[in-house]
């Protein structure tokens, strides 16, 4: 199980990396290799059983279907979110990804009703993503922690 303090770093980051989604809609190349290097060691210093590949390998299943809807929607859904998740995915596991992609859809759901019901978007809009990626953190950390 991940250590609170060090999920908390987590969240940080992703909160850093939100107000760039928001403000430029891209993510910096150095915000991947900061995630990743978090996942990485993550994976190395809180894995609770042995390492398996095929275990790892599977925390990335969440962010893959993202980035293969990225394709499939032609970029309507960003790529990079796709990358943050799967990258993520390696440090929290499969089930605590799933459970914070889920969080974040539903959030980026709900928020995308309430501007479309108070007519401040199209159905066109685009939404950063990071942000709820950031509260589906929150949100998994409170359920699991």
């Amino acid at each position: 199980m991940l250590g609170v303090w060090w999920l908390v770093v987590g969240i940080l980051i992703f909160a850093v990396l939100s107000v760039f989604d928001i403000r430029s809609r891209r993510i910096p190349v150095c915000g991947f290799v900061i995630v990743f290097v978090y996942s990485m060691l993550s994976l190395a210093c809180f894995r609770e059983n042995e390492f398996v590949w095929a275990e790892v390998l599977m925390s990335a299943i969440p962010g893959l279907v993202l980035m293969g809807l990225s394709v499939i929607t032609e970029g309507k859904i960003g790529l990079g979110d796709g990358i943050l998740v799967v990258e993520i995915g390696l440090a929290l596991g499969i089930e605590k990804c799933a459970w914070m992609l889920t969080g974040a859809l539903i959030l980026s759901c709900l928020f995308a009703g309430g501007l479309l019901v108070f007519h401040r978007a199209g159905l066109h809009t685009r939404i950063p993503f990071v942000p709820f990626i950031t509260a589906g953190m929150g949100v998994m950390a409170v359920v699991f922690a």
